[in-house]
């Protein structure tokens, strides 16, 4: 039998496959006669503040940090750490922390640059620490609370 309803040709399969195709398309019609979903002129709704799942909760806060666009005073190495440290943290910060010794400040760069990956060449370290030294002793002793207008953040 060389082909049946059942069993059709390849050439009865090719015309019955072009057939359906050219249906659909003329029951589609043109591109030009669809109309574009309209889009919504209402602002979209806000996000949820909070989210709750089994065990846990997650709510939204708003933080405003502060405007500080001051460079690092004038000291030792300052170009250098303004070049490598700002990317990451205001002068106002960085100087508002306690006063540390020289291996304190070595370990809090030495965290920055291998738990957060911050992009600081290690030979930028030492004289980084020049200046952070420097500067901390310009600072209040350890222990002693920063001034009440001073929000500028925690130990990096």
């Amino acid at each position: 039998m060389k082909g049946s309803f059942l069993n059709p040709s390849p050439g009865a399969l090719a015309f019955g496959v072009l057939v359906f195709t050219s249906i659909v398309l003329v029951a589609i019609g043109p591109p030009t006669a669809r109309k574009p979903p309209a889009i919504a002129t209402a602002s979209p709704a806000s996000a949820p503040s909070q989210v709750a799942g089994p065990g846990s909760a997650l709510v939204s806060v708003s933080v405003d940090l502060p405007d500080d666009i001051v460079p690092f005073p004038d000291g030792p190495h300052a170009a250098v750490i303004n070049a490598n440290c700002t990317s990451c943290h205001s002068a106002t910060m960085a100087l508002s922390q306690p006063r540390l010794s020289r291996d304190q400040w070595k370990a809090i760069v030495e965290k920055m640059r291998a738990t957060y990956k911050a992009p600081v060449p290690a030979s930028a370290v030492p004289d980084i620490l020049d200046y952070l030294n420097a500067m901390s002793g310009k600072l209040p002793v350890s222990g002693s609370s920063p001034t009440p207008s001073d929000r500028s953040g925690g130990t990096g």
